[in-house]
């Protein structure tokens, strides 16, 4: 995690989900067009190596590694929930590898991420003033090269000539921008680091990305349609070969047909050059022009198949690392449940258990079940408390956060009408009206908070909505988390979208993104301020949120790739469970539930200070819940009492 305040600090620690919510982000971001194919690959090759040379235990990673120095961070631990999540997405990685396998490299989603990123560069141009006349360039220089590179993304293109064309516009214009932009910075006095500077040669390397993923795969497409192919070639057969071969290039085949589609190309038009080479018209330009495009070819084949191979090398490496995973022994079967996680340093599993079915760790226990690894019956000892939400009703998790219930729903279905399904939607309606009760932007989950330790790092804990968790004292805190509403996109996208308005005004967003967290906890806030910033980053709640809107945006395509596989299609039937028509609904801690109304007028401690022991009238502080009463004075006397007995008797003060 990376924290802003009082100094930029990086936390140089990874876990399993980190890297596996890392993975899966960097496959989102090829889904939106923000990436290359070409510069994907290399990134998952990266980590995904990396990742091999770590240090594991029975084929699973550890809790924390170092991210400087590659070692398990002590004590070395494995931990259920992170296995499972990493698990979960290495699934979903392969199966993404194999889309893009599946599909030509080039599509409408490559437009759809250049247009992001013109609309990022827009708004942090929007806060630059024009104020000087003397100016090189100003903001209208700046908005009109944006306009005109906007409009160079429509209409989609369909064949690779389009693309050639469309993407040599596109680069030439985003260079203008970024010099643009250099300009105004440096004119502006703007360190290097300026976010207008930052966000045009992020739009100049988008752009690039993309081009260089047309010149790796498909060179002979510049060199067929970059230049007037006709001119010198007589006649369309000439310039582009036979029926077959001007069906070739007017077409954009998918990677993996891309090799043979090649070797086609190239015998017909090695046949076409043997006819033309007889033909004592032929000039000698065309055939050397046709020379070139089989060459092209030629390079064509050999690097569509390379990247063929190096994808299928990643879902080979993803099968490998997710079946070298024993989750059998995490499991207890005594209780028939997954523990906490197992303490390498003395070989023994950890005495806590997730025995809740609305848990993070519902995705390790379906992935478990899928492989063979625990029998099916565990599904069904995971607790199914349900608690009313509205007219329906819910499951009860622990912490009644965001996270614990939809987390695994960043790859793992619910089917509709089901009890996860149901529960789903029940809880987000549930924290959207948790929100209104409090007067805050809603969505409630694990975070960090606004209380440091020594070191001035921010500290973390569970936070949630009252009556959804079993947990004492979710009513004391009001810490709102914008990864929660991220989660929540998955079930109701249009409340998701305006709440994430509202925690924009509320000042969540920076540089970066939304921010960690809104602490509106009265006894934490600073004094005449309605809300205190975490102003900080965490990876895998980033990640989360990443994983999460490509969903939202691509109709569940990270389940759909998890689902694909067909140990997990075998297992999908317990997810069909439905709710029981006639069960009893638990209400765990009704007392805080009844008490949210008064929380947002709680009076902040009143700090009493005593100097002396030896006052005619003693200081007294009592303390209470209603069962266990403490009582001390300024003397150092007091008493305990727990009901009617007492723990600790009454003494009369000393100095008295």
């Amino acid at each position: 995690n990376f924290q802003e305040e009082p100094t930029p600090v990086v936390a140089h620690r990874t876990s399993p989900t980190n890297l596996g919510l890392y993975l899966l982000s960097a496959i989102a971001a090829h889904d939106f067009g923000w990436l290359g194919t070409v510069a994907a690959i290399e990134r998952l090759e990266a980590t995904l190596g990396t990742m091999n040379s770590l240090e594991r235990f029975r084929g699973h990673f550890y809790n924390w590694y170092d991210t400087r120095d590659l070692r398990p961070l002590d004590p070395k631990y494995v931990s259920s929930v992170d296995s499972g999540n990493l698990a979960g997405h290495l699934i979903a990685l392969g199966q993404a590898c194999q889309d893009i396998i599946d599909r030509p490299l080039l599509g409408p989603q490559v437009l759809s991420g250049i247009a992001d990123t013109i609309l990022l560069l827009r708004a942090s141009a929007s806060a630059i003033v024009d104020d000087r006349r003397t100016q090189t360039v100003t903001r209208k220089h700046l908005d009109e090269a944006l306009d005109g590179l906007t409009t160079a993304l429509s209409p989609v293109p369909v064949t690779p000539g389009d693309w050639v064309t469309r993407l040599t516009e596109l680069q030439a214009r985003a260079h203008n921008v970024a010099d643009i932009a250099r300009t105004l910075t440096a004119e502006r006095g703007d360190s290097a680091d300026a976010e207008l500077l930052i966000w045009a040669e992020a739009l100049d390397a988008c752009i690039e990305s993309h081009a260089r993923d047309l010149d790796i795969a498909l060179p002979w497409a510049r060199l067929v349609f970059g230049s007037a192919v006709a001119q010198d070639a007589g006649t369309s057969e000439q310039a582009l070969g036979s029926p077959t071969i001007a069906r070739f290039f007017l077409s954009f085949p998918a990677l993996a047909d891309t090799p043979d589609r090649c070797e086609t190309a190239i015998h017909e038009l090695t046949t076409l050059r043997a006819r033309l080479a007889t033909d004592s018209a032929a000039r000698s330009a065309g055939l050397t022009r046709i020379d070139a495009i089989i060459e092209s070819l030629a390079r064509s084949a050999e690097a569509s198949g390379a990247l063929i191979r190096r994808l299928s090398t990643l879902v080979q490496l993803t099968k490998t690392m997710f079946d070298a995973m024993d989750f059998g022994f995490l499991f207890d079967p005594a209780r028939k449940l997954f523990s906490i996680g197992y303490r390498v340093s003395d070989n023994s599993l950890d005495p806590s258990s997730y025995d809740l079915l609305a848990s993070e760790a519902r995705l390790t226990s379906f992935i478990a079940i899928a492989k063979g690894d625990v029998p099916s019956t565990h599904w069904f000892h995971l607790g199914r408390a349900l608690t009313p939400v509205d007219r329906g009703s819910a499951l009860v998790s622990w912490s009644g956060s965001m996270f614990e219930y939809l987390m695994p729903a960043l790859v793992m279905r619910s089917p509709s009408g089901s009890l996860l399904g149901q529960t789903y939607h029940l809880i987000v309606r549930r924290q959207r009206k948790y929100g209104t009760e409090r007067g805050v932007p809603w969505g409630v989950s694990e975070s960090a908070y606004n209380a440091r330790d020594l070191e001035l790092t921010y500290q973390y804990s569970n936070f949630g909505v009252p009556g959804l968790g079993l947990k004492r004292g979710l009513s004391e805190d009001v810490v709102v988390a914008p990864y929660a509403t991220a989660l929540a996109a998955m079930i109701d996208p249009e409340a998701a979208a305006k709440n994430f308005v509202r925690l924009a005004e509320a000042g969540a967003s920076s540089r970066y993104g939304f921010y960690e967290a809104l602490d509106y906890t009265a006894t934490r806030v600073p004094e005449d301020q309605r809300v205190a910033i975490v102003r900080a980053y965490m990876a895998h709640h980033q990640g989360m949120s990443l994983v999460a809107l490509a969903n939202v945006l691509y109709e569940g395509v990270m389940r759909a790739r998890f689902h694909a596989e067909p140990r997990m299609q075998a297992t999908e039937l317990v997810l069909q469970e439905r709710t029981p028509p006639d069960v009893l609904a638990a209400r765990p801690r009704v007392e805080e539930v009844r008490a949210v109304a008064n929380v947002r007028d709680l009076v902040p401690p009143v700090l009493r200070r005593f100097t002396s022991p030896h006052d005619a009238t003693p200081g007294v502080h009592l303390l209470s819940n209603g069962r266990y009463v403490v009582m001390v004075t300024t003397a150092g006397s007091g008493y305990s009492h727990w009901s009617d007995l007492a723990v600790t008797r009454w003494c009369d003060d000393p100095p008295r």
